[in-house]
């Protein structure tokens, strides 16, 4: 799951939830960790298509 700030485009409240992402991209990423991410819009869900340590 991942804390994000409110997400305009999506009409989403900052909140929790959890998100797809290919398990290759959360290699080097460890529960707790501050981290800045790209998300991909569809249908109502989103997808992180990058993620990297803050």
């Amino acid at each position: 799951t991942l804390d994000h700030e409110a997400i305009p485009e999506a009409g989403w409240p900052a909140m929790t939830m959890g998100f797809k992402a290919a398990p290759a991209l959360l290699d080097g990423v460890a529960v707790g960790d501050k981290v800045a991410f790209d998300l991909k819009l569809h249908d109502g869900s989103g997808e992180v298509t990058a993620i990297s340590k803050r």
